[in-house]
């Protein structure tokens, strides 16, 4: 199976803590909807910098994602005010190795 990510590095200006959880909640609620979409994963390094990992099925599921208007509206606040800092990498899988509990 194919499988493309995105990781997404961010520093949240403190004055706009708020408006970012706001907008997280929705966009967390806009990506599980969309086809393609498999799971992402949130991780805060002692710095304070917080990184989301996202995974979905293809490059073009990303791309859905990307234009979506509501995303797009809040790539433009993030841009503007919400982020003190911010970098996104997309990238396709070309190795994937795993373990889980249940024993696969």
């Amino acid at each position: 199976m194919a499988m493309h990510v995105e990781v997404f590095r961010h520093r949240v200006d403190p004055d706009f803590k708020g408006e970012f959880d706001d907008l997280y909640t929705r966009m967390v609620t806009i990506v599980r909807g969309l086809k393609g979409y498999i799971s992402h994963k949130v991780f805060t390094a002692a710095d304070g910098e917080a990184v989301l990992i996202g995974y979905f099925e293809s490059f073009e599921a990303i791309e859905e994602w990307d234009v979506h208007p509501e995303h797009k509206y809040a790539k433009e606040r993030g841009k503007a005010d919400v982020f003190l800092e911010y970098d996104v990498v997309v990238a396709e899988v070309v190795e994937h190795h795993a373990k889980t509990r249940g024993g696969a």
